[in-house]
């Protein structure tokens, strides 16, 4: 009977708390509104003024080599920043003077260079591949030869009675013209494999020269490009504009969900992507998109590892069509709903264990003026 009082007691409390809050539905109603009308108009403030308004993003895949963080790494650096800044022949743009005529010219001569360097890889590609067809010929040329050889060996050495034979002599001046025939398509196929070949070392020396061409080249362009751009680096101007370009891209692989990343697999950083993100200037949010589409494949090319000596990287823009846009203008709905529901959340949470809080205690307070009373307890509290 005790224990059925007790559960009596517990519901009523619960119907009591549910009764307190219903006593206080608009008060909480006006609650939940302002909290909700601060938390959206703090999410707007947040967004249009803490959000980087101008950004795009481009996707590039690259066919080959073996794309890990070293290329990321490279992309974040300021060495990449500074390379988006500069003009297309990678100095400072609105120079003149020898020193930058002298840098233009070693730039067109490591250019030749590099062209000449992609022919002599694909030269000395296909010339293996040439190599290997004229060998093959050559070898099936040697075994006819060698088959007809033999056979008319044996037609040869036949006994004196059969050489007589009218049908026997034909038959050995048939294999003796044939023999002749493979003879001379086996010499031309000869002759043909050793021209293949020497075509084929030709091909690799004038791929030795071309890298060695093309790095001398190279560093003569880098060395005076590097005396230009030190003294352009020392500009205050000029550092603030390559660090806001580093702060403003971020660079990631797309991580492809069937790929095994414990796997040996690497398909899933094939895919390149680039996110520009330019605080409240458009102009230099589209400079730098321009910029990217046209300098980033092929500065992941010269870095990409690759394992094959004459398959030449190759890093493809994807994302043609990418415009820059206004990045808070897109996620300010957004961002005004997901704060204007925690803060109604949280407004109303806390409202309500304070209301529940204030009613139980007044609760408890009537309960313990009505036991004085009933007590006749002359300490009771006047009413």
């Amino acid at each position: 009977m005790k224990n059925s009082v007790q559960n009596q007691k517990k519901e009523l409390d619960l119907i009591d708390l549910l009764k307190v809050l219903l006593s206080k539905i608009k008060l909480i109603v006006c609650i939940a509104l302002i909290a909700a009308f601060v938390g959206g108009a703090l999410g707007a403030i947040i967004t249009l003024l803490g959000k980087r308004d101008f950004g795009a993003q481009v996707e590039f895949y690259i066919s080959s080599g073996d794309p890990d963080s070293r290329v990321l790494h490279l992309l974040a650096s300021e060495r990449f920043a500074e390379k988006l800044l500069l003009d297309e022949n990678g100095l400072p743009s609105n120079t003149s003077g020898e020193k930058y005529d002298a840098a233009l010219q070693a730039k067109i001569a490591a250019d030749a260079a590099a062209e000449a360097l992609i022919e002599a890889k694909k030269a000395a590609k296909e010339a293996p591949r040439e190599l290997a067809v004229v060998q093959k010929t050559y070898e099936e040329k040697q075994r006819a030869y060698d088959d007809l050889y033999n056979l008319l060996s044996v037609y040869q050495s036949a006994g004196d009675k059969v050489a007589e034979n009218p049908d026997h002599v034909e038959k050995v001046k048939k294999y003796e013209s044939l023999t002749e025939i493979a003879k001379a398509e086996k010499e031309a196929a000869e002759r043909a494999y050793y021209t293949a070949s020497q075509k084929s070392l030709s091909a690799n020396h004038a791929l030795e020269e071309a890298k060695e061409n093309i790095t001398k080249t190279k560093k003569e362009y880098e060395d005076l490009a590097e005396g230009i751009l030190e003294v352009w680096r020392a500009q205050d101007d000029n550092k603030k504009k390559i660090s806001q370009i580093n702060e403003s891209i971020e660079y990631k692989y797309i991580d492809l969900e069937q790929s095994d990343k414990n796997s040996s697999d690497k398909s899933a950083r094939q895919f390149l992507v680039a996110s520009i993100s330019v605080p409240k200037d458009e102009e230099l949010a589209k400079k730098l998109l321009d910029n990217l589409c046209e300098k980033l494949p092929t500065f992941v090319e010269e870095n990409t590892n690759n394992t094959d000596s004459y398959e030449e990287p190759e890093c493809i823009l994807i994302s043609t069509a990418a415009e820059v846009e206004n990045l808070a203008k897109n996620s300010l709905l957004k961002e005004v709903i997901k704060y204007a529901a925690i803060s109604t959340i949280g407004a109303l949470a806390i409202a309500c264990i304070i209301i529940l809080w204030v009613g139980v205690k007044e609760k408890d307070d009537e309960e313990e003026l009505g036991e004085y009373a009933e007590n006749g307890d002359i300490n009771a509290p006047l009413v």
